[in-house]
């Protein structure tokens, strides 16, 4: 095989959790969002909000709702329980499981999820929001297994950047596959010499290595195993020596 070196020039992850900012009728209280209300994304480095006045330029400051997405990164296994301060609605689901359901018009109120014994790891996490009228709270903690109580801190949360994983440096024709324990995705480089692999299907970001063909079908490269792979993660091919 050719000696090339396989780099990751840049990191698809982000600590924080991504959070779509969505305007709602102010009528019934709102199970979901409309994409076409949609007014602003941006990640949040942790949930922790207290708003007096509006929570973007383009978003009012009442009759919004919002919804963060993204992982928990829990350090250590053991049991851990979650809790939001919510002033209005909020809703909790932790690798799908609806942990806290507190969907409704209130003053500022303290809900717990049920102790859950958790792995070390990654965690998919999805935390919806509402609000109705002027001044809301929307704030996310846990309780670690050595008792202390805390905002989840931005270090223990993390959210892609992108759904596909770049690859730059291959002739055109080039084919590249993700394997882990078996083939996860694949693309074909293009005239820029650059293929764009979706992985938006994983659940969580995965150790993997890939693999590259020719337009003839020989393997030409495979990598090393790469930790942690997340969508909008970026890579470049050089030749040994170069850069």
């Amino acid at each position: 095989m050719v000696e090339f070196v396989f780099m990751r020039i840049k990191q698809g992850k982000v600590n924080g959790l991504l959070g779509k900012y969505y305007t709602w009728s102010g009528e019934q209280t709102p199970e979901k969002f409309d994409e076409n209300n949609l007014k602003t994304v941006r990640v949040d480095s942790e949930i922790n909000f207290v708003w007096w006045d509006k929570p973007d330029e383009k978003v009012p400051h009442e009759y919004f709702g919002v919804e963060w997405e993204g992982y928990i990164i829990v350090p250590v296994e053991g049991v851990y329980r979650f809790y939001v301060v919510s002033d209005d609605g909020s809703r909790v689901w932790l690798d799908g499981e609806l942990i806290i359901d507190a969907w409704k018009d209130q003053a500022p109120t303290v809900y717990h999820s049920k102790p859950l014994n958790l792995t070390a790891g990654y965690h998919k996490l999805l935390y919806r929001f509402y609000n109705r009228h002027t001044f809301a709270v929307a704030q996310l903690g846990w309780i670690r297994p050595d008792g202390i109580s805390e905002i989840v801190p931005s270090s223990n949360l993390a959210t892609p950047t992108g759904t596909k994983v770049e690859i730059e440096g291959l002739k055109e024709g080039y084919k590249v596959e993700i394997w882990s324990g078996r083939k996860i995705a694949e693309g074909k480089a293009g005239k820029r010499g650059k293929a764009s692999i979706d992985i938006r299907h994983l659940e969580t970001p995965i150790d993997a290595y890939f693999r590259i063909y020719d337009e003839k079908g020989n393997l030409v490269l495979e990598s090393p195993v790469i930790r942690e792979i997340w969508g909008g993660d970026r890579f470049k091919i050089v030749k040994k020596g170069t850069s």
